[in-house]
């Protein structure tokens, strides 16, 4: 007959046997006799056995909430510059796809800026690479200080590149972020004595702005920002330019 007793080490029900001497109750699974004597130890033992799952599930819950916090750590780490401190480009690539697909589906617009260190491998070659790295830590803070919004990301894209995501942002307020930033780095009066364009560090920075859609991937708006930044080179660096031919199908975003 099975009991409606749990062996206390495999949580399986008991096996009752009645012989001419006595009762025994055993496991049907390991085997093991379990000397049940009356109903005051049954009852102690179902208590017991309900601590012990009770305690065996907290356990399990807690190995498996560290997992989850050691799992979201990793990520973390997976998307962050060490150098800087902001996001790296995987962590980049990965919050422009959702925002693209949140602002597709919000209907709003979401504004790009790249920038480049202008002859950032000059001043590379003139200070050595400490040094380099020390500017890029720098301009790090300086463009993460005019960035305010929460939801909008900073990230070091790569090498003297860097790139802010602005949703819910249209051309003319990403604008406005671009020169933002291009001052904040300016006041830093970073020397760069052998830099053709002047003696202290400088940025080009190109924006673009539309509104997603699903028809389309993010590597529009990205085209779209780095035909802007070339078009800042171009133009004589230092400067700010918006991609003005950005399409949605026929839809430009207002200015």
């Amino acid at each position: 007959m099975i009991s409606k007793h749990l062996c206390p080490c495999c949580s399986l029900p008991l096996l009752r046997h009645i012989s001419c001497h006595r009762i025994y109750w055993f496991c049907n699974y390991c085997h093991q006799e379990m000397p049940i004597l009356d109903r005051v130890v049954e009852t102690n033992w179902a208590s017991e056995l309900g601590i012990r799952q009770v305690s065996e599930y907290q356990r399990c819950l807690s190995r498996w909430w560290s997992a989850e916090k050691l799992g979201s750590h990793l990520e973390a780490l997976d998307s962050c510059d060490r150098l800087t401190q902001l996001a790296n480009r995987h962590g980049f690539d990965l919050y422009l796809d959702q925002e693209w697909r949140r602002m597709a589906r919000d209907q709003a617009p979401l504004s790009l800026i790249l920038c480049d260190i202008d002859f950032f491998k000059t001043y590379n070659d003139t200070y050595g690479k400490e040094a380099s790295d020390r500017c890029l830590q720098h301009v790090a803070v300086a463009i993460a200080a005019a960035v305010k919004r929460p939801a909008d990301l900073v990230a070091h894209y790569e090498g003297e590149k860097f790139a802010i995501i602005l949703p819910n942002t249209h051309a003319q307020g990403a604008v406005h972020v671009a020169e933002q930033i291009r001052s904040q780095v300016s006041t830093l009066k970073i020397a760069q004595t052998h830099s053709p364009l002047s003696q202290y560090l400088t940025l080009s920075l190109g924006v673009a702005s539309m509104i997603p859609s699903y028809e389309y991937s993010p590597g529009m708006l990205m085209t779209a920002a780095t035909q802007a930044l070339e078009g800042a080179k171009v133009q004589g660096r230092d400067r700010v330019i918006l991609h003005e031919q950005l399409l949605r199908q026929t839809q430009l975003v207002e200015l």
